[in-house]
């Protein structure tokens, strides 16, 4: 049988710490859970600020059950890093290990 590697994850907390706001940066409620990965850990995602954004506890649980799209939130983090989303896009898949 083929054992595939898991990814480690590397977490940075500093990172974590700096992408954490008191607000959800969706629909600016109140927010006091950590950031919201885009690209999950699971699935490779890193603690980079390209990957992180702010969601209140709704928004949190309407994102995991499919209800707002991950392109929805690159747009509002490339709006709040000053890139486009499709660069935030390859800047996700890059720290993942991806050749893009």
């Amino acid at each position: 049988m083929m054992q595939l590697e898991r990814h480690k994850r590397k977490r940075d907390r500093k990172t974590i710490a700096a992408c954490r706001k008191p607000y959800c940066e969706r629909c600016r409620r109140p927010a006091s859970i950590e950031p919201h990965h885009m690209f999950s850990v699971g699935s490779g995602g890193c603690d980079i600020k390209e990957n992180l954004i702010q969601l209140c506890t709704q928004c949190h649980i309407d994102t995991h059950a499919g209800n707002i799209e991950r392109d929805e939130l690159l747009a509002i983090v490339a709006e709040r890093e000053g890139v486009t989303a499709d660069e935030l896009y390859r800047a996700n898949r890059r720290a993942m290990g991806w050749d893009v």
